[in-house]
Formats: structure tokens, sequence, C-alpha cells
């Protein structure tokens, strides 16, 4: 056996290599740095609460819906020209249910993931942030818009379940949603 070989090195500052970071969070545990971080940034931060966001949720729902009910107007005339049920029922129902998801989707998630707030959230100065700090990715807002708003609409056990949902920010801590706790992100208000 060659005796020669050399020992391995390590970095001076072992915290900042990734590897090591990832395996500490993966066992639960966190540098001196890293908890030194989370409480500045903890003692820094104002979550943003139940009413804050409800309002800024009713102003884009306000609206989107005004932006739907423009769009539908000027296409009212394309299925008066047919008397059917069919056409009643496209014209009526299905073709503004779809407009409005689609535009619902689209607008709180690009929004998102453009600017981290929609209209309605940068008129009360409040915005999504990521719990470690960092920009929001696309799977954030994905999870965050796309399926934690779905399980916000969805009618599984009625419409109480829905107010309970959203009355989990009242009643917690940081002041996160269900899908909040989903994406693992924030409402925060801004600081000017």
């Amino acid at each position: 056996m060659d005796q020669s070989v050399k020992p391995r090195s390590f970095p001076k500052e072992p915290w900042r290599n990734g590897r090591l970071r990832s395996r500490n969070r993966l066992k639960g545990q966190e540098t001196k740095e890293e908890q030194q971080e989370r409480k500045g940034l903890q003692s820094s931060v104002r979550y943003a609460g139940f009413w804050m966001r409800v309002w800024a949720f009713l102003l884009d729902l306000l609206l989107l819906t005004s932006l739907t009910g423009a769009l539908l107007w000027t296409w009212v005339d394309a299925f008066e020209s047919v008397s059917s049920v069919v056409a009643f029922f496209v014209s009526s129902f299905l073709l503004p249910s779809m407009l409005y998801a689609l535009f619902f989707f689209l607008y709180f998630g690009l929004m998102t993931k453009c600017f981290g707030q929609t209209l309605g959230k940068m008129l009360f100065g409040i915005k999504v942030v990521r719990v470690d700090g960092g920009k929001l990715t696309w799977m954030d807002v994905v999870i965050r818009e796309g399926a934690g708003r779905a399980l916000h609409q969805a009618p599984i056990f009625g419409q109480y379940i829905l107010m309970l949902v959203y009355l989990v920010v009242t009643f917690h801590p940081k002041k996160q949603g269900v899908h909040d706790l989903f994406a693992e992100t924030y409402v925060v208000h801004i600081d000017e």
C-alpha cells in the first residue's frame, strides 16, 4: 500500500459548500450563519394578514370579472344568430366559465411569477416571496397558484371548506394559507 497519498483537503468555510448545506437541511440542522440569517429575516418581515389579502384578492376578482365580461359581450352576437339549446348553453355557461378559468390562472400565475404580486397586491403594498428569500420559480408559482387555488376552488366538502382553508391565514403565526404552505411562500408587506 502506498503511504504517499495526501489527505483530502476541505474548504475553510464548509457552510458555504452547497453540498454540506443540503445535507444539514436533510438532517433538520442549520448552520449558525443560516440560523442568524433566518432570525434576521424573520425580525424584519411583516406578514400580510387575512383582511389585507382578502381585499387584494377581491380587487383582482373585480378586474378579472370585468375583463371577462367585456370580452364576452363582444362575442355574444356570434351566438345570437343560432337559436338552439346548445348555442344557449355554450354562450351562457360553457364559454364564460372556460374563459374565466383561463384568465384566472393566467393572470395570477403570470403576475405572481413576473412581479411577485398581482394588481390587487400592488395596490395594497403586499408581495409573495419564497421562504428562503430567493426568486419565485415556475414550480413555486404552479404549486401556489395552480394546485393551491384549485384546492381552494374544489367543491370537495361544499363551500364551507373554502372558508376554512382561507381561515388558516388568520391563525397561522406567519399568516400563510394552505397554498402558501404547499409552495413554501409568504405574503409580506413591502416597506418602501
